[in-house]
């Protein structure tokens, strides 16, 4: 089964979502890739954070021409790439669940905010970009721990 697109949601339903996916367990994030993550969800994705296409399909090492064929037959991602967009969605989650639980998050955009976090140069990644870590289960989980810290204000 191939998961709904997030074009048919609201961008409040789709952050409701993400955050969703950023609470559910293991047992539950297998059960969303076994599922499938239809290829519109990285169209969709790029729209939210406000990325190219190719940039945020590049990063994820999903080829562009593979993400608008399957996208324009409504298909399915492999689930190696499906796991790596849902990572990236738990990370947009991550970040309106901790605005949200540090205070007021009226107008704050956490679409908008994680593209713009993942094209700054990151001090604690030597410099580097943060999407350029979004290739991997590993470097996803890399950025959610170093978001934890820069959001929370721990430090490592």
């Amino acid at each position: 089964m191939v998961r709904q697109s997030l074009g048919s949601m609201s961008k409040g339903e789709v952050i409701r979502r993400f955050q969703l996916a950023c609470s559910a367990s293991l047992g539950e994030m297998e059960q969303a890739v076994q599922q499938g993550v239809a290829a519109g969800e990285v169209e969709d994705l790029a729209a939210l954070l406000g990325l190219p296409l190719a940039r945020l399909s590049c990063a994820l090492g999903i080829p562009n021409s593979t993400i608008r064929r399957k996208a324009r037959n409504e298909e399915a991602l492999r689930l190696d790439q499906g796991e790596r967009v849902l990572g990236l969605q738990r990370l947009v989650g991550r970040i309106q669940t901790i605005v949200e639980e540090g205070g007021d998050p009226t107008g704050f955009d956490a679409g908008a905010w994680a593209g713009r976090w993942l094209l700054s140069p990151q001090p604690a990644l030597g410099g580097r970009l943060a999407i350029e870590f979004l290739g991997t289960v590993t470097g996803q989980q890399l950025l959610d721990d170093l978001l934890l810290r820069n959001l929370t204000g721990t430090y490592a």
